[in-house]
């Protein structure tokens, strides 16, 4: 009779630790997992640009952490903790950076509970840059010279490793390259330019200290992008140039259609001739600061 007491009593207590495990397991699994939402998952802008994400965050367990991921093509560019938010809800702000605009962009929303279970969202920001901010960004090598006439290449050699910079100062400056053409651009400054980015219109202007003249070339923009610029021009003149013989002569006005690829900026940059000789042993002038100096114009771009 004893021994079947003690059999109960251990029987019983078998029967109460499964019903403590059971209900202690339980504990855990009464907890909701975490929630999060983002007011937008994707967005486009600007360097330059703030964005303004809301995210609504709700924890059944304990709110532990939230914290926002930067990442470049899926790679982390750094992270910022908050505490819970008030009322659950978030507002992060991001300023859009010049370099976002070389990667995927992406930033990663994750909650974390006191039980260690996470909720995570992902906005997708795409980066948009603005004419000048994409001329701004490369330097241009004069590719091509297409003359509508003919609609056929007529870039004269010496020309086609022609390279231009754009300056967020309003300048602009002129890598000569190997090959000089012996006139032009040994007398010639690369001085100022406007763009309009509603009309596309690009002024550039140049000053000639030779001659003591400076002119203003007007480029109509027909295509820019990460990769070209392509700009409707007019050269008057040409027919200065006619030989006897010429198939197509020259017509005193000429259109044609300057074509650019862009090329990364570097520093290696050479304005005008290559080299950078003292031109002028009293102001320590350089061949990188021109033959002469740019003299003021206005550039009329409405």
């Amino acid at each position: 009779m004893k021994n079947k007491f003690y059999l109960l009593l251990i029987f019983t207590g078998m029967l109460a630790g499964v019903g403590c495990l059971t209900s202690c397991g339980d504990d855990d699994e009464t907890f909701l997992d975490p929630t999060l939402s983002l007011s937008e998952t994707a967005v486009t802008a600007a360097p330059g640009e703030d964005i303004t994400i809301t995210a609504t965050v709700t924890t059944d367990a304990a709110f532990k952490s939230l914290v926002v991921t930067k990442l470049w093509d899926g790679a982390s560019q750094g992270t910022e903790n908050f505490d819970k938010p008030t009322g659950n809800e978030l507002q992060y702000t991001y300023t859009i950076i010049d370099d976002d605009a070389d990667h995927v962009l992406s930033l990663n929303f994750t909650v974390t509970d006191d039980l260690g279970r996470t909720a995570s969202v992902d906005v997708v920001i795409t980066v948009e840059l603005t004419p000048l901010q994409i001329l701004l960004k490369y330097d241009w090598r004069l590719n091509d010279e297409i003359r509508a006439r003919t609609n056929a290449s007529d870039i004269n050699d010496l020309y086609n490793d022609d390279v231009y910079r754009f300056n967020e100062n309003g300048t602009y400056q002129k890598s000569i390259g190997a090959k000089a053409d012996n006139f032009r651009d040994l007398i010639t400054n690369y001085c100022f330019y406007d763009l309009n980015e509603t009309t596309m219109r690009l002024l550039m202007s140049t000053s000639e200290n030779f001659l003591g003249t400076d002119a203003v070339d007007t480029l109509d923009i027909i295509v820019l992008d990460d990769t070209k610029l392509h700009a409707d021009v007019t050269y008057y003149g040409l027919d200065e140039f006619n030989e006897e013989g010429e198939e197509v002569p020259y017509l005193p006005i000429e259109d044609y259609e300057k074509q650019f690829v862009a090329v990364a900026k570097t520093d290696s940059f050479d304005p005008y001739n290559a080299g950078n000789e003292v031109t002028n042993e009293e102001t320590g002038a350089t061949d990188d600061d021109g033959p002469g100096v740019c003299r003021d114009v206005v550039l009329e771009n409405d």
